[in-house]
């Protein structure tokens, strides 16, 4: 077939699990390298080898997939989705600036309910893309999912009932949508803790549920979320038993940071007066009107909480700082400071003076 001819797509098509034979995962495999080879320099060829078995599985078995095609069925890109995460869109070489891409994703929001992304931090051709398609880059990862050292933007759409949430705007919170995630963060999480109990690998499933996870992190059994998508933790941090993330803004933690146990981070807000406060429930018992916002919670790198500590929407928690037991904290906490009471107030700097003694404890990294 000329080029010309073949870069012209013609439809795109849904292919449920049943449909996806060998072939089509060996043909899109083939068309994910093309469209590697083509975008992705930052991989060397050893990668792109070792990479080509999981991407043929990886289309065979992803909840949902869509391939878009040229006359005479030839594939010239796929997208596959889960969970309302778009795991995979790859547009052949020969495709490329021919709106496939464009094409695909839009139905992938539409079909798929794709709501959420990762692209390659050494690939800015591709966060260009997303970034004119209306996304936006809402966390970074050191590492990949796979803990490889390819660092991962982490992506939004800055549409849709999702991104009201997160606005920071009142919005109307009874809505079956968001309702579906609320019940996909618990169901997860209810998940993680059996699989944490029965001693199994947990960290890929919470990959599934929290926006990032970091390399080395460590989150300890009976936590909670509400979507859990907008919960980005860093490296090598530990959050001990039990604690709750209401996540309707975003909640990010840098990198070493620990958090006691029965910890809160808090991010909705209702009205004041009591008058905006009652729901609207219809005859089936089913709640109809809700009113709320949020605001965003951050703690940074090396932070420590310790137990018993709420954190409210619209808090950040300076790098270094030390928050006391049971603490409420509803104003920001600089950076390197203890800060402890209800509400949390600043006590004192954290100096030089507050280091151990290697002499004392060995143990102290240089």
């Amino acid at each position: 077939m000329h080029e010309n001819e073949k870069a012209q797509f013609v439809r795109i098509e849904d292919i449920a699990a049943d449909d996806r034979t060998a072939q089509l995962g060996s043909t899109l495999a083939e068309v994910w390298e093309r469209s590697v080879r083509a975008t992705h320099d930052f991989l060397c060829e050893e990668d792109i080898i070792a990479m080509r078995p999981y991407v043929k599985d990886a289309v065979e078995h992803i909840e949902s997939l869509a391939v878009a095609y040229a006359a005479h069925d030839v594939p010239l890109g796929f997208a596959g989705a889960a969970e309302g995460k778009l795991e995979m869109l790859f547009v052949d070489d020969i495709a490329r600036g021919h709106g496939v891409g464009h094409a695909l994703l839009a139905h992938a929001i539409e079909q798929f309910d794709v709501h959420r992304l990762d692209v390659n931090e050494q690939n800015p051709q591709a966060r260009a893309f997303y970034e004119h398609e209306g996304w936006r880059a809402v966390y970074r990862s050191s590492v990949d999912d796979s803990d490889r050292p390819f660092p991962l933007v982490r992506m939004q759409r800055a549409q849709g009932v999702r991104a009201e949430v997160s606005s920071g705007a009142w919005y109307e919170a009874a809505v079956p949508r968001i309702e579906a995630d609320l019940m996909r963060g618990r169901r997860l999480m209810r998940a993680y803790d059996d699989a944490y109990y029965a001693g199994e690998g947990c960290t890929e499933l919470l990959r599934r549920v929290l926006g990032a996870f970091g390399f080395a992190s460590t989150l300890t059994a009976g936590a909670r979320v509400d979507y859990g998508y907008n919960v980005f933790i860093g490296d090598r941090c530990f959050f001990n038993y039990d604690c709750v993330f209401l996540d309707g803004a975003h909640i990010t933690f840098g990198d070493d940071v620990w958090v006691g146990p029965r910890c809160s981070f808090v991010t909705p807000i209702h009205p004041l007066h009591g008058d905006d406060r009652p729901v609207c429930v219809d005859e089936n018992g089913r709640t109809t009107h809700l009113a709320e916002r949020t605001a965003p919670i951050h703690v940074g790198s090396r932070a420590w909480l310790a137990t018993n500590v709420t954190v409210v929407g619209g808090v950040t928690i300076g790098e270094g700082a030390v928050i006391g037991a049971g603490s409420v904290v509803t104003r920001d906490i600089p950076a390197n400071t203890f800060a402890c009471g209800v509400p949390c107030r600043p006590i004192r700097a954290i100096t030089e003076a507050d280091r151990l003694d290697p002499s004392v404890y060995p143990g102290i990294r240089p």
